[in-house]
């Protein structure tokens, strides 16, 4: 009986040393150790920049150091899986966009929003541009032209399944045209592509085209959004809804920047990764990067975020599964991805607790 107890009274105080380690250790997270943010896109673009921008803010208030490195390819499926190979432990992030709302009707990984707990920080807007030597002065001209020769003019995606690809993909559906994309990995070598003449259009991210526009070196057609932005210079960009009518329907049209850890890190460290990511995202310096590239902030943690990851999937699988997207190898219904319209009936999915 004594041998009993004694084994007991053993194991138990294994067990407080092992709950003692562990809350300190979350205690102490992240310590003196470095944090690596790995970056779904190329540099230049808008996961980048945005990506750099919070996570250089959250340093502020993180107390370490985040390290940013760019893992482009597969519409950021190639980020994905090499921090879902890594350690639940916090010390890997990946500066994602979107959600990853696409990668699981393109196959590219089984992986949903179940497995991550993203952090929202903002939203850009879609923008279709030109150079200034070209015949198009006005969408109006561009639609005209591709309806007149389908599939002649070249127009870049930002990869099948990509942002920007779904756009265009929406433009031919809506418009009833038929253009040429030409897939780029993410929307700053689309612009280059469009500078360089490689294309006839350019379909990135205001963002990415802001600077050429001011500049002279592009000439705006429309944004995709549902109302005008006035420039500083007095240049009006248009909604692509003022040229074709049912794009207004899909507006406002852009990105979503969204840093994602695995979620079975553990609680005590979401949390604090959450504190340090709102207060990164309301910082002066964040906000004047935000003001400088036409992005608006929309800060969603915890629950929110999880309901809009899962909103995202839903309404981007369905369009391109009904649309017929080349590349798109799985029903949504398969993976038990409910269609836009019945997803307030479907949220919150059985068996769905938020992390925090």
């Amino acid at each position: 009986m004594k041998s009993y107890v004694k084994v007991g009274a053993v194991c138990i105080f294994s067990l407080l040393l092992v709950f003692t380690f562990t809350a300190q250790s979350f205690a102490d997270w992240p310590g003196n150790k470095p944090i690596s943010v790995v970056i779904s896109y190329k540099a230049g673009g808008g996961t980048d920049t945005m990506t750099r921008a919070y996570t250089s803010a959250m340093e502020d208030f993180i107390g370490t150091t985040i390290n940013s490195m760019n893992r482009p390819g597969a519409v950021g499926a190639l980020a994905m899986d090499f921090v879902a190979s890594k350690p639940s432990d916090g010390y890997w992030w990946q500066g994602a966009s979107n959600f990853n709302k696409s990668l699981r009707v393109m196959g590219h990984t089984k992986l949903s929003w179940r497995d991550w707990q993203y952090f929202k920080a903002a939203n850009s807007t879609q923008s279709f541009a030109v150079r200034p030597d070209s015949p198009f002065k006005t969408m109006d001209d561009f639609i005209a032209a591709a309806k007149k020769d389908p599939g002649k003019y070249k127009i870049n995606g930002s990869g099948v399944g990509g942002l920007w690809s779904e756009g265009v993909a929406l433009l031919e559906s809506t418009a009833g045209i038929k253009l040429r994309t030409v897939q780029y990995k993410g929307g700053k070598p689309g612009v280059l592509a469009c500078l360089q003449g490689e294309i006839d259009v350019c379909a990135s991210g205001l963002h990415e085209e802001i600077g050429f526009i001011q500049s002279g070196k592009l000439r705006p057609l429309a944004i995709f959004s549902k109302d005008p932005i006035s420039l500083a210079n007095g240049m009006v960009l248009k909604p692509v809804g003022d040229f074709v009518p049912g794009m207004a329907a899909f507006a406002p049209f852009g990105g979503y920047y969204t840093l994602a850890v695995k979620k079975d890190t553990p609680v005590p460290i979401l949390k604090k990764i959450a504190a340090a990511f709102a207060k990164a995202c309301n910082s002066p310096r964040f906000q004047s990067i935000l003001k400088k590239k036409f992005f608006t902030k929309d800060v969603l943690v915890g629950g929110a975020a999880d309901k809009a990851a899962a909103k995202a999937e839903a309404t981007t699988s369905w369009l391109l599964w009904d649309l017929k997207i080349e590349g798109v190898k799985v029903n949504p219904a398969d993976l038990g991805i409910p269609r836009p319209a019945d997803f307030e009936k479907y949220w919150p999915p059985k068996g769905y607790k938020p992390r925090f």
